[in-house]
């Protein structure tokens, strides 16, 4: 293998990667198509850290996380202490201080063409013949939402301490409001177009007790991989983070399954074995099966029969699935109750397992 071993992409996976390379005495050299890092807009959320391969630097904490709160059609079903095992962080700092830590050689600018196998560094071009393929929803095959994003700003958002997540069963999206310093982060994801969805959230902040007056800059959008996993190989590179599919399709949570894919099949790559195999036994790769078994399961259903499986789940089954735990028997003692949702939710942990 040689010392020096190709990522396409700088975002949370390819940083993760080029640090598991780099424990293992190797050194990644990492093909970013942007001019900076952290270019797609995201809510910078880190819901939960314990399954984390790396620390977070906490010159890059924005906000420690000391809440989750989920709504379904605006009624309250989850509110949960996370004790600051979470962050909402500097996204792009966070990146470049993983790929300092490292010694990554970093060539911005530098756009990767899949069907040749090259990218263009420094004015050459340099043919890639091994790797890994960390370049984000353009390299995925899988289904995609689409997300508008923007920065908020009133009195009422300082001080905002959790993570505000409010799905919406006729979108089949959800909304969310996480905390910005003194400001706020507010999206809105589901199944529309740009314009659609720039409108919904205009009409979101407005009626939101949190939001409402709150004045709205720096509008963006992107698509998010919802579709589950999408594991493969392009041009001899193994697919890894969002082109892997390693998205939460049921929240959208990005970072944390990326960063945990990225690692881990660097780790591999490192030690001569399948990066593919690798990713598939992961736990999040799991948590992001049985997301997606939900997903596809609600999607079938009318909008009432959704809202009533949604609001049917206690708070407990709602965290499990959130946050991508799935302790099977934290979920069934939840649901003593209700044997009819326990066998229709083990079911979808099955054939997400």
């Amino acid at each position: 293998m040689p010392e020096e071993i190709a990522i396409i992409g700088g975002g949370p996976a390819g940083a993760a990667a080029a640090v598991a390379l780099s424990k293992a005495g190797l050194r990644a050299a990492v093909y970013e198509a942007m001019d900076r890092l952290a270019v797609k807009p995201c809510g910078r959320a880190v819901p939960a850290t314990s399954d984390l391969p790396l620390p977070i630097p906490r010159d890059v904490i924005i906000e420690p996380v000391r809440r989750a709160v989920l709504y379904v059609d605006g009624v309250k079903t989850v509110d949960v202490e996370l004790n600051g095992a979470g962050y909402v962080v500097d996204k792009e700092e966070l990146l470049e201080e993983w790929l300092a830590l490292a010694g990554a050689e970093v060539h911005k600018s530098s756009r990767f063409n899949p069907f040749t196998g090259v990218v263009r560094a420094g004015g050459e071009t340099r043919e890639v013949k091994g790797g890994l393929l960390a370049g984000g929803v353009a390299f995925y095959g899988g289904e995609k939402i689409l997300a508008v994003q923007a920065l908020a700003r009133s009195e009422g958002l300082k001080g905002l301490d959790g993570l505000y997540i409010y799905f919406d069963t006729g979108l089949l999206g959800y909304y969310w409001v996480f905390p910005y310093g003194d400001s706020a982060e507010v999206g809105v994801g589901g199944y529309a177009d740009f314009d659609a969805l720039r409108r919904l959230l205009e009409r979101f902040v407005e009626g939101n007790e949190l939001t409402r007056g709150a004045r709205m800059t720096d509008l963006s959008g992107a698509p998010i991989a919802v579709g589950g996993l999408d594991l493969g190989t392009l041009k001899g590179l193994a697919k890894v983070g969002e082109a892997a599919g390693f998205v939460l399709p049921l929240t959208g949570e990005g970072i944390r399954p990326s960063v945990i894919s990225g690692y881990y099949a660097g780790a591999a790559l490192a030690k001569g074995d399948d990066p593919l195999s690798a990713l598939s036994s992961l736990p999040v790769a799991r948590a992001v099966r049985v997301q997606r078994s939900i997903l596809e399961a609600v999607k079938r259903m009318s909008r009432e029969r959704r809202r009533e499986f949604l609001m049917a789940m206690p708070a407990e089954v709602h965290e499990e699935v959130a946050l991508g735990s799935l302790r099977t028997g934290r979920i069934l003692r939840a649901l003593a109750s209700r044997p009819d949702l326990a066998l229709k939710l083990i079911k979808y942990i099955g054939g997400g397992g």
